[in-house]
């Protein structure tokens, strides 16, 4: 059969989805054409690396004699998008997913907003990622920080990081033995390339489109070459030898349109005021439990940590600003919301009901006076779960 070309993974071969999970760390698979797709702005790093130690054994020779593999600590995701409304009030933006794990929960009034406000526990994701010729997963997965910086450029760009509990995979090989369609196993020339719970399609079959059943086939077991999945092959005639089986991903288009920085409408303690920029950070940090042994080697779950929202705005030093040196040493507490876009179905708002504004740090950047003003937000109503919200109207 014909041998496929040892390629090299293309960055901008990319794909990202981000599914909801029903059990924390249970691998959940995006729906066909579903609403789960993510469009990254720019390549997302997704790794899990367990440190390695070696033998301090002691012999009559200056070599390593052993090396030993350390619990698997949590894996790190870092993913860059646009915050993209959806233009229809009431519908989910790109990205619905990532927020909903940030903030805690999502609450949808039909024909009017989106809301993401604040709880307790957070849920977990699934985050599949094509990178190339193979395409990864991460169960167990977890947004533990979102950070914004509003600028007078480019569009309204979100950083977030995750934590997540196992890494899986799914890349490219072939077919060593024939399979009769229904057949629930498949034989490939390497099955290193895949894990458990990774979704595969044959791409050679049916004509040139592939074979991938409803929403492609579920790995289940690996026994050696040996993919057990399911569905049973569904493609007319089977799959022959040299039929090339890959990681699927179904395909999705992402909501709405990416906002524009230039459209941000600041307003301070319930007034509007002009900023040169502002700094957000989301700070809603996990424990995942990778400090406890367990037979999988990787860790299991994760606790919700604390939570820490700051930032710090910038403008040019107005003569009514000289108060704000009194308030911050008052430790006088306002509003902060920034709204973005004008037209309904398309709006996003922050909204940081009550922060602490520090006491401005004035600097020169001649021919004009500055300031910096960092703030912390904190519970609105001194309860908890209510100092930040981000709603879409």
């Amino acid at each position: 059969m014909p041998t496929l070309a040892n390629s090299i993974a293309v960055a901008y071969q990319q794909n990202v989805f981000a599914t909801l999970e029903t059990t924390k760390g249970a691998l959940a698979f995006p729906a066909a054409a579903g609403t789960d797709v993510v469009v990254a702005a720019g390549f997302p790093d997704m790794n899990q690396n367990p440190a390695f130690v070696q033998s301090q054994e002691v012999v009559y020779s200056r070599d390593i004699l052993n090396m030993f593999q350390n619990v698997t600590p949590a894996g790190q995701i870092t993913m860059p998008f646009y915050i993209r409304p959806s233009g229809s009030l009431g519908v989910v933006p790109m990205g619905a997913n990532l927020l909903t794990s940030l903030f805690g929960k999502q609450t949808i009034v039909a024909s009017t907003s989106v809301t993401y406000s604040q709880a307790v526990v957070k849920p977990s994701l699934s985050i599949w990622f094509q990178r190339g010729h193979t395409v990864f997963n991460a169960a167990g997965s977890v947004v533990d920080s979102m950070k914004i910086g509003y600028t007078t450029k480019g569009g309204l760009l979100a950083t977030c990081t995750m934590q997540f509990l196992q890494l899986g995979y799914a890349g490219t090989s072939q077919v060593s033995t024939a399979a009769s369609q229904a057949a629930t196993s498949v034989t490939v020339d390497d099955g290193t390339k895949y894990t458990v719970g990774s979704v595969i399609w044959n791409s050679s079959t049916q004509g040139g489109a592939g074979d991938k059943a409803t929403n492609g086939y579920t790995v289940s077991a690996i026994a050696g070459n040996v993919l057990t999945i399911a569905p049973g092959i569904v493609g007319t005639g089977g799959w022959a030898i040299g039929d090339t089986i890959q990681g699927y991903l179904p395909t999705g288009a992402p909501a709405g349109t990416a906002l524009a920085m230039r459209q941000a409408a600041f307003t301070i303690a319930g007034a509007s005021r002009n900023l040169k920029g502002l700094d957000f950070s989301y700070g809603d940090s996990v424990k995942v439990l990778d400090d406890e042994i367990t037979t999988s080697g990787y860790p299991q779950s994760y606790i919700e940590s604390s939570r820490v929202i700051t930032g710090a705005l910038h403008a040019y030093l107005r003569r009514n600003d000289i108060g704000l040196i009194t308030s911050g040493m008052s430790m006088n507490k306002g509003s902060l919301s920034v709204a973005m876009g004008t037209v309904a179905g398309s709006i996003a708002t922050l909204t940081l009901p009550k922060v602490v504004y520090e006491v401005p740090q004035l600097k020169n950047n001649a021919p004009a006076v500055e300031f910096d003003l960092k703030y912390t937000a904190i519970s609105n109503s001194g309860a908890g779960e209510d100092s930040a919200t981000l709603a879409f109207t």
